[in-house]
């Protein structure tokens, strides 16, 4: 008995069931009323049995049915409460697990994706999709400048933008310091890299406000094509060496690996897709 009421509990824990309070008052109300059935049944077979063998000392029927009432309207309550109570610990307990899981997946300071939750998103993806990196320009002249809050304040203006683009089913993710990371998927590749024009000319005209003064910064972008590359590590190559020349080409553009001239396509990426580096 004991061994069944734990699987019930973590079959209703893995499919969410508890996910609101009213889904916890349904099921305990549900499950009380099932449990007192099977007693009232249990209950009437036990008052049959007795009577058989002249173990009863009242007539059956009003036996069976005072006994059928009284355990109907006193276990009903009883067990609901402890249903309902042990109910709301288990929708607590999902609620806590849902918020550290998705904490664990988002970055602090941005609300975007981190560089985990970014990797299992490209593991899971399927069809045509191209990889776009982002890196705010002049980054550390704007920290120099003006402080590490102008530069929070940066990462969180061009995140807003990135979010506001490319909603789902495209993955944005920062992936480090000043360095984001977004998946797009479906659409033609023209539109897959007219998107990416789009988000840097929206950030370039988006003005941040640093509380005494307001200022601009303008970001570059560098896109590889999901469908090129079996590996992540060689996607994420290709995007950043377009990266790499749309900063050494003036900055505020984005560029695609087709773009890249052949003695840089063939060089190593300036940094790795592990650990991200201050760019220029």
């Amino acid at each position: 008995m004991i061994g069944w009421v734990k699987r019930q509990i973590l079959a209703f824990c893995a499919t969410n069931a508890f996910a609101s309070r009213r889904d916890v008052f349904s099921i305990a109300m549900r499950s009380a009323v099932g449990v007192i059935f099977v007693g009232d049944i249990l209950n009437v077979i036990g008052h049959v049995v007795l009577d058989r063998f002249g173990l009863l000392p009242y007539p059956l029927v009003p036996a069976a049915t005072v006994g059928a009432l009284i355990t109907t309207l006193l276990g009903i309550p009883l067990i609901f409460t402890v249903l309902y109570i042990v109910g709301l610990a288990i929708h607590d307990l999902s609620i806590s697990r849902a918020r550290f899981e998705e904490l664990s997946r988002t970055d602090q300071l941005s609300g975007l994706l981190n560089r985990r939750a970014f990797l299992d998103a490209y593991a899971h993806h399927r069809g045509p999709a191209s990889l776009v990196i982002f890196d705010i320009d002049r980054f550390k002249a704007l920290n120099d400048s003006f402080g590490h809050e102008a530069g929070d304040r940066a990462i969180v203006s061009v995140a807003a933008v990135l979010k506001a683009i490319f909603q789902t089913p495209h993955v944005v993710a920062r992936i480090g310091g000043e360095e984001f990371a977004v998946l797009v998927t479906g659409m033609h590749d023209a539109d897959r890299l007219a998107l990416a024009g789009a988000a840097v000319s929206r950030i370039a005209g988006t003005v941040i406000d640093l509380g005494d003064v307001d200022t601009v910064v303008t970001v570059s972008a560098g896109v590889a094509e999901f469908a090129q590359h079996t590996e992540f590590a060689q996607l994420f190559a290709a995007a950043d060496k377009a990266l790499y020349l749309a900063k050494s080409s003036g900055r505020n553009q984005v560029l695609h690996e087709t773009e890249i001239p052949e003695p840089i396509r063939r060089g190593s990426s300036h940094h790795s897709p592990v650990h991200s580096v201050q760019s220029a």
